[in-house]
């Protein structure tokens, strides 16, 4: 889509990014990690009759952690390419990457940890916990406006150009925003054309979540249940997390998730408990340690630093 609109007025752009830094053990070597190093611009041009917001954000850890004599050095993985369009019937989203609206919107209470993160591309879990990715791609979004706190999305994602279906994946959510905690249901479809040859069904994710803040303590949920999986069973994941603020910008963030196939034939059933430690030093810095222990996946104790800019 290519638009020409007279622009009114500029905010921006903002570069912004997120320096995450330490050092691993995950049942292989101890060695230096980079868990994200992020960059981006961000901006708003006011036009006449409506606002153009975009965003493009890049992570450049995988080169950061290649090894030398291995491919890697150059791989620069786009996070975010978006442009949105908000007005007073809702905001219309054009972006050929995103970062997954429906995993911020829904999981964001379980979103306490730095390596051991709830969503399938996790790598310590390899996708046996949670199957939500933390991304899409070529999305295709309408968010409505807020009605005392009630909110509606539905996006479609292409990720297949070439099996003749214009909607790979349908996502639809609807949420709510209270004072102090929202709460989130929503489905995510991907047509049967994106699976192996034979597959009879979508594959459709269903997904509940919520966030309660009170004072120093947050609570967060997510129950999710995948359906007609594409070459696997059936499987339901549940996670529930907490974050405690003790003051002097320590913190902690204890978490437990579960995932149960419906016939463990075809997958393994695994379980997670994490413990993060975290001191706040700065508003954009801070230290953090956090250790996972997994039924299958790899048990792992990472430490690390956060910058922000």
């Amino acid at each position: 889509m290519s638009l020409s609109l007279t622009a009114t007025a500029e905010t921006g752009p903002k570069v912004f990014g997120n320096i995450s830094v330490g050092a691993l053990n995950d049942e292989k070597d101890f060695e230096a990690e980079a868990y994200e190093l992020e960059f981006g611009i961000k901006g708003v041009y006011e036009l006449e009759t409506t606002r153009v917001v975009y965003q493009l954000l890049m992570d450049v850890a995988d080169a950061a952690n290649a090894d030398e004599d291995i491919d890697g050095e150059d791989e620069i993985h786009v996070r975010e390419a978006s442009v949105a369009f908000p007005t007073r019937y809702g905001s219309f989203v054009i972006a050929p990457r995103s970062v997954s609206g429906h995993f911020r919107n829904i999981y964001g209470g379980l979103r306490k940890f730095e390596y051991n993160e709830p969503h399938a591309f996790t790598p310590a879990s390899g996708g046996k916990l949670f199957e939500q990715p933390d991304e899409g791609q070529n999305v295709l979004a309408y968010v409505s406006p807020n009605w005392n706190g009630f909110q509606f999305v539905g996006a479609t994602l292409q990720i297949n150009e070439d099996n003749d279906e214009d909607n790979d994946v349908i996502a639809a959510r609807a949420l709510y925003w209270g004072d102090n905690w929202n709460v989130g249901i929503g489905r995510v479809s991907v047509d049967q054309k994106v699976g192996p040859p034979g597959a009879d069904d979508n594959y459709n994710r269903d997904s509940i979540g919520f966030a309660y803040n009170i004072e120093n303590l947050e609570l967060g949920g997510v129950y999710e249940i995948n359906s007609d999986r594409f070459g696997g069973d059936d499987s339901d994941v549940f996670g529930l997390a907490a974050k405690y603020r003790f003051g002097q910008g320590w913190s902690t963030s204890l978490g437990y998730f579960d995932k149960d196939y419906d016939d463990d034939d075809t997958g393994t059933d695994d379980s997670l408990i994490v413990l993060n430690v975290k001191k706040q030093l700065e508003e954009k810095v801070s230290l953090w340690a956090e250790v996972g222990e997994y039924d299958e996946g790899q048990d792992n104790i990472a430490v690390g630093v956060n910058v922000e800019f």
